[in-house]
């Protein structure tokens, strides 16, 4: 009895080696196809897990396994559309904003652009101004210079200027040597101003 006691010990020992002699090239092999097929493109997890629902007894485990990760998926994917659906409804919030902005500053512009027109044209106050001027200006030319002096003179200066430019310079001359000297220069001087 003794000797078939030592015996299988013996034999254990022989056939854990043989296993591990056997099992480790297999696993060597395994992990070494396993890198080289994912190095040249392959989605081995992927063609193992097709492999493993081909078998009956696995299917159910991997199928399992595949609605766990589909629904993991499934509610990332809701969480980033409702993100984005989010940030669609914010932009489209700021987009309209933007245009109502362009709409009052589009009214801005057609009520400067108007503004611009009606300050451009002149109004019909200085349209007369402007007739009453050239008329006095006219009557003067017609005078002699010894009576359109006192008048001058007497004129307030800005409208006695105002009458002087619309004359030509020979019969501004004359005018002005015939005043006074001081109200002369004095208006000499504001028709260089302007």
């Amino acid at each position: 009895m003794a000797g078939k006691i030592k015996n299988n010990p013996t034999k254990e020992r022989s056939l854990g080696k043989i296993m591990l002699a056997v099992f480790i090239p297999f696993i060597f092999l395994g992990v070494l196809a396993w890198v080289a097929l994912t190095l040249s493109g392959m989605n081995v997890s992927k063609q193992v897990g097709k492999a493993a629902s081909a078998i009956p007894g696995l299917s159910t485990i991997t199928s399992s396994n595949e609605a766990e990760s589909t629904g993991d998926t499934s509610d990332r994917l809701e969480a980033a559309l409702a993100n984005k659906e989010a940030e669609i409804s914010q932009l489209k919030q700021e987009a309209s904003d933007k245009e109502s902005l362009m709409e009052e500053k589009d009214r801005q512009i057609l009520q400067l652009q108007a503004d611009l027109e009606e300050a451009s044209q002149p109004s019909v106050q200085e349209e007369e101004a402007e007739d009453s001027v050239k008329d006095l200006a006219l009557s003067f030319r017609e005078m002699d210079a010894e009576d359109a002096a006192p008048i001058l003179q007497e004129m307030n200066q800005d409208k006695a200027v105002l009458v002087l430019k619309e004359i030509t310079n020979k019969e501004r001359g004359t005018i002005l040597g015939a005043m006074e000297s001081a109200a002369a220069a004095e208006i000499a001087v504001r028709l260089m101003d302007e």
